[in-house]
């Protein structure tokens, strides 16, 4: 997702006029694709001078502006952020599945605002916010697509985490692209090039589909059924059992081995 705000005017205008090389701002993208659905992690670093304008700001737009971060400034934070990110996808998606986002579905976005937020604004502290998108797909990537699209921030760095038996046919729109293979799947590392978007094209291995039919349950019910039996049986019987096909417990009778018509 492009980061489209009055902070990021900000930042830009601060970064030529008035804050130091020392100072960082970092935006990082962990995008983690399954066969039925996909997260979209971002990181958000503030350090140095950048750490005071962003408590600044968000003293001025979420709270009292009265040089402090209290926790309900906080909390109105974090509720404003999370609906401006999903109004912001939910304007532009920035997933596509061959060339559409009919296939894709916008389940929720969760926000984490740094508790080093809280406080004085004029204090320098490493800010990390996080924030989650999540994703599902109407139709499993198994059964359709072989093209994902993806629109970022331009310049940012990017994992994206493909599940195992995804096969990666090509990559393009990642700046020092790192491929390689896991126990779990593939891994993408690098860059968003300067336009932001990025195109990968796979495969996906079809699962054998597991054949449960009556006559293996009705095996495994007779099964269940002659064991239980035989262990009712006596060894003697058992063996009868074998040798005729007819009732044993009748001959057994007629044969009085079980005693009850011996005369005492």
């Amino acid at each position: 997702m492009r980061i489209v705000s009055f902070l990021s005017l900000i930042f830009i205008l601060f970064s030529v006029l008035v804050i130091p090389a020392s100072a960082a701002y970092d935006w990082d993208n962990s995008i983690t694709v399954k066969k039925d659905s996909m997260t979209w992690s971002y990181t958000e670093t503030y350090s140095g001078d950048r750490s005071i304008i962003f408590k600044k700001y968000v003293d001025m737009e979420f709270g009292n502006d009265d040089g402090f971060v209290a926790a309900w400034e906080l909390l109105k934070t974090d509720v404003s952020m999370s609906k401006s990110f999903r109004q912001s996808i939910e304007d532009n998606m920035d997933v596509k599945i061959d060339n559409t986002s009919k296939n894709v579905i916008l389940l929720g976005v969760e926000t984490d605002m740094s508790s080093e937020l809280l406080g004085i604004t004029g204090e320098e502290r490493d800010i990390v916010n996080e924030y989650k998108v999540f994703y599902d797909f109407k139709v499993p990537l198994d059964e359709s697509g072989s093209v994902m699209w993806f629109q970022g921030e331009p310049e940012t760095d990017v994992t994206i985490s493909l599940p195992e038996g995804m096969e990666l046919k090509s990559v393009d729109g990642i700046d020092n692209e790192s491929v390689k293979e896991t126990s779990k799947g593939t891994v993408i590392e690098g860059k968003f090039g300067f336009t932001g978007e990025v195109v990968i094209e796979y495969s996906v291995e079809e699962e054998e589909p597991v054949v449960e039919g009556n006559n293996a349950a009705n095996t495994t019910a007779n099964t269940t059924k002659d064991s239980s039996e035989s262990a009712t049986k006596t060894r003697l019987e058992t063996f009868l059992d074998r040798l005729f096909s007819g009732n044993t417990d009748e001959m057994l009778n007629k044969l009085n081995l079980d005693g009850s018509n011996n005369p005492d």
